[in-house]
């Protein structure tokens, strides 16, 4: 299916039928006006005459409002609408409020308890009434849909991001779709700054608060939040959309990430822009490497700066060495290597400078003589998961 539903998270149904040319629009009649409910099966076997090899795509409403994509086949679609005749199967919800949508590539429908209701383009629409016609089904006839609008579409928004109270400044500048929710904006921060996605993060946008947890699923920092913020509600970051909050050139908010270091971040929306004909998330300038994780914080990371200064440090060999892996580069950035790939590994410390696996005959870096299958490696494996990685000199 060529329609670009997803983009339509969080946006309106009548955003949709606007942007997909579904002008008209023909309803079954209720059992107000012809005075007995419509045959619910012979609906389902109309809807699926007119769908025949189209196609289509389950979307969940609520108040007209597309909330998700649901991963459903269309012979399992048959199969749940049947039973809604009786208030059954999986699109049946007891808070009316709640929906669910079919989307073809030439229509948009509900099936509702003995109701069918079609969006489409008007030949379209006439050829639905023929066949509700075939099915003897009483309608509404064909009309053209009264809430028509110029639908608006995506934009773009140029942010600018800081990591706070460290100098020099650690930042990146970069471009996203307005259609993206606060969590998918989280996974595209993570991505452009290089942290791991793995602890909980909140955005304060004025006074409101949207939160949610790292990739994993989970987050063992979440115990801190009530420290910070108390039992103060939040919005979750699923379900609120960057274009609903995000709508005025220089608005600034706040991102924390990981309740235990407490990264701090202002973020500044700089821009907000027509999309162009490239592939979004785009990473234009920045400064500087990211911290590595969990390494305490703004006090911490500093202190580590520190000791990998003076290699006679009675801690460089326990935290640069053996934590880290290695000599780490604070200066480093690649505004290419941070295009907001589909992989995190690009962006760890460990990678920003050379480095190889070491050999388990060869002589183990903790100084100590022996070789490193002798020594360090077992420790390694336990630690990190693997064999340690040492800087190439180039």
């Amino acid at each position: 299916m060529n329609r670009d539903v997803k983009k339509f998270i969080g946006r309106s149904s009548d955003e949709l039928k606007n942007a997909f040319g579904f002008t008209h629009y023909i309803e079954t009649n209720s059992e107000h006006s012809t005075g007995k409910n419509q045959d619910h099966a012979r609906i389902v076997d109309a809807f699926f005459k007119l769908v025949g090899t189209q196609k289509i795509i389950t979307v969940k409403t609520e108040n007209g409002i597309i909330q998700e994509i649901l991963p459903i086949t269309k012979g399992e679609i048959r199969k749940q609408l049947l039973p809604l005749e009786h208030d059954k199967g999986v699109f049946y919800d007891e808070d009316r409020t709640i929906g669910y949508a079919f989307v073809g590539e030439r229509f948009f429908s509900y099936v509702l308890p003995n109701t069918l209701l079609f969006s489409a383009d008007q030949n379209e629409t006439i050829y639905m009434e023929r066949i509700l016609e075939k099915y003897g089904l009483s309608h509404t006839g064909v009309n053209m849909r009264p809430e028509l609008e110029e639908i608006q579409p995506p934009k773009v928004l140029q942010l600018k991001i800081t990591l706070e109270d460290i100098e020099p400044k650690i930042w990146r500048r970069f471009v996203v779709e307005d259609c993206l929710s606060f969590h998918d904006l989280h996974k595209v921060i993570q991505r452009v700054m290089g942290w791991a996605d793995y602890h909980a993060y909140m955005f304060t946008v004025g006074r409101k608060l949207i939160e949610g947890i790292g990739g994993m699923g989970f987050a063992v920092d979440t115990m801190w939040r009530s420290f910070k913020y108390g039992n103060k509600k939040a919005s979750p970051a699923t379900k609120t959309m960057v274009w609903e909050v995000l709508d005025k050139e220089g608005l600034t908010f706040s991102y924390v990430y990981d309740w235990g270091d407490m990264w701090r971040h202002s973020v500044v929306v700089e821009k907000i822009m027509p999309p162009e004909e490239r592939d979004y998330p785009v990473v234009l300038d920045g400064a500087r490497a990211c911290p590595r994780e969990d390494c305490g914080g703004v006090r911490g990371y500093l202190e580590l700066l520190e000791i990998q200064k003076n290699k006679s440090h009675p801690l460089y060999h326990e935290r640069i060495m053996r934590w880290l892996g290695g000599p780490f580069d604070p200066e480093y950035f690649d505004p290419a290597g941070g295009n907001a790939k589909p992989h995190v590994d690009r962006f760890r410390d460990e990678e920003r400078i050379k480095t190889q696996k070491l050999g388990r005959n060869e002589p183990c870096y903790c100084g100590s003589g022996k070789k490193y299958k002798k020594c360090c490696l077992e420790a390694d494996r336990k630690e990190i998961g693997q064999e340690r990685k040492i800087p190439v000199e180039v």
